[in-house]
């Protein structure tokens, strides 16, 4: 942490005015500063526009390096303006129990950075910061990622309201924003609420926004109880805290129409978070189909009021129905029999194996399958006509090869998910469903299971997608589109937010949490969590909407509402039409001479609020309405309730909520609640007489509201018991409490040890050979590994074993005038510029220890040293020779070789690129299929092609030399390695190099520009 003030500043109000005046001028410092660098740049990117033309290469790489940091120093300017204009809100004074020492610490929106290493002010979203918002005086604690947990002693609280640069007023409090202070804060206009806002978080949402991004969290929040706003500050706290892990583009917020994402996402320049992406559902899985969305063929269509398909598309049920087709029609695809040689009658791959595999991998679609089981199949073909006691001639394994190579399929699938979900359907009416076939107009729910067809059918290439995807409004969405987002965003993690007491969808969206939670907290720390207080309504709004929803039969989970007094809410009856006109016009006026800047109208449906809005907008000026257009800004909207979800405004009109519009049932007492909840001071009931019995007619004292208790809500949640867990009161998968160990709440993962991989379609585990580590003299010059070159591995030797997580994401890079070092959880990388042409790549697991055979003239002729450079920008590593390029992304931590003139020659795999056990390596590769590669023998003109094959690349019971794999891309792999050397080329198994009787990963990574003069610069160097 950085360190801030070295002297506890003082308390009184003289004090903190001079505090104050001395934060203002170093943020004034650091504004102007901003400035001037956002000017510097823009000043170069026009002197480069004016100086250089576009194919100039090395210009546009300037151009863009320098728009990049333009685009930085933008978003540092405004911090900076946020961070002049309110520098901060809350104070912190504690004592560290270990060091004794005591501290205070300033929180602001942003962090003011004093000089170099001293901060003014920290970021509300900085670890430490969770005492201000969690913690009561007296002992806690926090903790830190990768670092650990600190004791401290809470000794003060403090909490600031400034203004114009002047300190209004402080105050003094156990816990952060009590009532009074929040009350203050709510008494405001909606746009003033919005910029005091964090604030006021409170600890039960402060430990939603603060949980770990890799795991999934469900929040029941009654209306009002900040659901949006803390699944907002999530995301900004989660770019913050894993910048190296997740950047905006990782993140989807989902919710179901586009006023509603407008009016979220508008807060999000506020927290400092720019790129996100944001969409509807229905969006969603439009984009999830990716070349087979139409989008001129096709339209989207919202689901209706009343719609009978929505109420039976939207259920799980029918997504086990869609899961059971697809499953079908799989098995109906691919061959599942014994395949057996014709001439030696051999079995390739026996009805077991088929059958274990297509039912294992239900995450594999149709068509992966078929080409994971062809390649398979060749590959034990490769081994049968390689075989030394079996003869085949030229033309017989030509004409195997051709015949087992498309075996099981194609390589692309040439159906329609279309006509397959037509079919579908027309098998579900044929059982009784009677849905109507939806033809070119789709609803939400035709497009989750197109999605689900082209994932589960057709999909061939895994494109990668968001890491983290936020959903608000949960409860309007049915069980069917979470089945299929959960099996289309396979390596993704959820923040669901809703209020089941809102679900307006009443036949088809959630009217309880528990199919969601089992569908999506299956994880040790996943969690379900309860928001109860309510921030929005006085009490007068939240005791008139609590009225309408004791009219309901459902349990509803506890409100506990803010204690806020204002108007009562004015229920007027108009004779006619034209008077219901007049006195919404002049309550309209009223309000606006009271300064609320945002009012809405609310009507019953879309048909209706156009009618309204024809009408009053003759009178008075409207803010746009439109429901695929309109922003949520200051001035009057007219609505349908169903748009009003998740939003809310100063003050708010029913209009006309007659019997016939707002029946007295279920569905209408949810409809009815959300949009009285929308109102934040004001709300008004304007109709012609003939009101709903949902407002008109009081319920029985005798009639009870079911509410879920606490104790309730604690048994239908729990699904396992954590071990070692301290229970606090606040929020967890119960409802009422929260694990309270120091890396959950920092946002830590806890994870489990390594579990081993088993071989799918193995039914016995076969004994594997591991080689055994032995002590070797200096002068031992011989392989000694009982593999020969070009000798077929074992299918039990060629899955690597099984591991636990691996995180090769950078945390830190050094350097010096020989190599740089990049450091990661799993381990250290060193890359080495031998020559121009040639980089070593060494990689040992863990931060301690020594790399051997740090001396590179055991491999390699000693080389005139090279001039290389080395970059480090927010996303990546550059490393570079006058020849080659080496970008490492942070992220993941990946390997990927350039030339100079930007053409990629080879990456690591994304997932798990480099693994590393007691006494073998592994080190995998993208090698696209087209690519040809061969290993060099032990006479200089013997090749062995190695495309999809796995062979011993080493020289058993030989003298000792390098193993060199050679590309026709022109550059070639060295392996540094004494013992057996494997590659395997069958993607199946992972396309890798593999070294046994070794701890580290070590090759010599060489470019001559074709395949012959990479083999020349490798018989040119090497010492061996």
């Amino acid at each position: 942490m950085m360190e801030q003030n070295s002297e506890l500043p003082g308390i009184t109000r003289e004090a903190e005015e001079e505090m104050l005046e001395k934060v203002i001028h170093t943020a004034q410092s650091n504004l102007e500063q901003a400035k001037q660098e956002v000017e510097n740049l823009a000043g170069e990117l026009h002197e480069l526009l004016e100086t250089y033309s576009e194919k100039d290469k090395e210009a546009m790489v300037f151009w863009n390096n320098t728009k990049a940091s333009l685009s930085s120093a933008q978003e540092d300017l405004l911090r900076c303006q946020k961070a002049r204009k309110k520098p901060y809100f809350g104070r912190i004074d504690f004592t560290d129990e270990k060091s004794q020492k005591q501290e205070a610490l300033y929180i602001g929106r942003v962090g003011i950075k004093e000089s170099a290493i001293k901060r003014s002010v920290i970021d509300w979203r900085a670890p430490v910061a969770a005492v201000y918002y969690e913690n009561s005086l007296g002992p806690c604690s926090y903790s830190v990622r990768n670092i650990g947990t600190y004791d401290i002693e809470l000794t003060r609280k403090r909490t600031y309201e400034i203004a114009d640069d002047r300190l209004m007023d402080y105050y003094d409090s156990e816990v952060v924003a009590n009532d009074d202070l929040l009350t203050r804060y709510l008494a405001k206009s909606k746009k003033a609420v919005l910029g005091e806002i964090i604030a006021t978080i409170q600890k039960e949402q402060n430990i939603i926004i603060r949980k770990s991004p890799r795991n999934n969290i469900v929040v029941q929040g009654s209306a009002g109880s900040g659901k949006t706003t803390v699944a907002m500050h999530r995301i900004s706290y989660i770019l913050y805290n894993y910048e190296n892990e997740f950047l905006p583009k990782d993140f989807y917020i989902v919710g179901s129409n586009r006023i509603l994402l407008n009016y979220i996402t508008s807060v999000l320049p506020d927290l400092d978070v720019y790129g996100i992406f944001q969409m509807t559902m229905e969006q969603l899985f439009t984009r999830l189909m990716y070349e087979d969305w139409d989008g001129k063929t096709f339209s989207i269509k919202s689901v209706r009021k009343g719609e009978e398909n929505a109420v039976v598309k939207g259920t799980y049920r029918w997504f086990h129905d869609l899961e059971k087709f697809a499953a079908d029609y799989e098995w109906e695809q691919i061959p599942h029999e014994d395949v057996i040689t014709e001439h030696t009658k051999r079995v390739l791959l026996t009805k077991e194996e088929i059958e274990t595999y297509i039912k294992e991998n239900v995450q594999v679609s149709m068509q992966n399958k078929i080409l994971q089981l062809n390649e398979r199949i060749m590959a034990r073909l490769e081994n049968e006509i390689c075989c030394k006691d079996i003869s085949y001639t030229p033309e017989d394994k030509k004409e195997m090869r051709r015949f087992y190579k498309t075996y099981f399929g194609k390589k692309k699938w040439k159906g329609s998910i279309f006509e397959m979900y037509e079919t579908f359907l027309k098998r579900q009416n044929e059982k009784g469903e009677n849905v109507e076939l939806p033809g070119n107009e789709l609803d939400v729910y035709d497009l989750a299971a197109l999605a689900y067809l082209y994932k589960r059918i057709k999909e061939t290439e895994l494109v990668r997608e968001a890491s983290h995807v936020v959903i608000d409004e949960a409860q309007d969405f049915g069980m069917m589109a979470y089945a299929s987002l959960v099996y289309c965003l396979r390596d993704c993690t959820y923040t669901i937010m809703g209020d089941v007491s809102q679900n307006i969808h009443y036949g088809y969206g959630l009217n309880d949490w528990e199919e969601l939670k089992n569908l999506v907290l299956k994880n040790k720390f996943d969690t379900f969590g309860l928001l109860k207080k309510s921030y929005r309504n006085t009490i007068e709004i939240s005791r008139f909407a609590t009225g309408i929803l004791r009219h309901g039969t459902f349990a509803i989970y506890p409100v506990e509402p803010i204690i806020r007094h204002g108007n009562e809410v004015a229920i007027t009856a108009c004779k006619d039409k034209k008077q219901l006109l007049e006195h919404v016009l002049e309550t309209i006026k009223n309000w606006q001479k009271e300064e609320h800047e945002t009012i809405a109208v609310v009507c019953r449906d879309e048909e209706e609020a156009k009618a309204v809005q024809w009408q009053l907008q003759e009178k008075i000026t409207l803010a746009d309405s439109n429901l695929e257009t309109a922003e949520f800004t200051s001035g009057v909207m007219v609505l349908p309730v169903e748009y009003t979800k998740g939003l809310e405004f100063d003050a708010v009109l029913l209009w006309n909520p007659s019997k016939e519009m707002y029946p007295a049932n279920d569905e209408h007492v949810k409809l009815l609640y959300v949009a009285a909840t929308r109102a934040l001071h004001e709300l008004a009931v304007l109709h012609t007489g003939d009101l709903t019995d949902l407002i008109g007619t009081q319920v029985s004292e005798e009639k009870k509201m079911n509410v879920l208790s606490e104790k309730q809500s604690e048994e239908i949640s729990e699904k396992k018991k954590v071990p070692r867990t301290v229970i606090v009161q606040s929020i967890s998968k119960v409802g009422k409490y929260v694990q309270k160990e120091g890396d959950i709440l920092a946002g830590e993962e806890r994870r489990t040890g390594p579990k081993r991989i088993a071989v799918q379609g193995q039914q016995k585990k076969e004994p594997v050979i591991t080689p055994v580590r032995r002590k070797r003299s200096k002068d031992d010059k011989i392989n000694d590994s009982p593999y020969q070159f070009g000798d077929v591995p074992d299918n039990s030797r060629l899955r690597p074993a099984g591991h636990g997580k691996i995180d090769t994401s950078v945390r830190f890079l050094n350097r010096n005038k020989d190599y740089a070092e990049i450091a990661s959880s799993y381990g250290m990388l060193r890359i080495t510029p031998v020559s121009d042409r040639v980089i070593r790549i060494r990689f040992r697991k863990g931060q301690m220890g020594e790399f051997k055979e740090v001396d590179d003239a055991k491999w390699i002729t000693p080389q005139p040293k090279p001039k290389w450079a080395c970059k480090e920008t927010k996303d990546a590593i550059g490393i570079g020779t006058e020849k080659l390029l080496i970008q490492i992304e942070k992220k993941k931590g990946i390997l990927k070789f350039f030339t100079r003139e930007g053409k990629l020659l080879l990456a690591e795999r994304e997932k798990d690129a480099r693994q590393i056990e007691e006494v073998q390596v592994w080190n995998f590769f993208q090698w696209p299929a087209k690519e040809k590669l061969w290993a060099r023998g032990l006479a200089s003109e013997e090749l062995m092609p190695m495309n999809m094959k796995a062979r011993y690349i080493s020289y058993g019971k030989r003298k000792l030399r390098m193993p060199f794999l050679v590309s026709d891309k022109g550059y070639g792999l060295a392996i540094a390695a004494e013992r057996g050397v494997m590659c395997c080329g069958i993607p199946m198994y992972g396309t890798y190099i593999s070294a046994e009787d070794t701890d580290q990963i070590d090759y010599y990574f060489m470019y001559g520009g074709s395949a012959g003069a990479s083999l020349e610069l490798y018989k040119m160097i090497r010492k061996n």
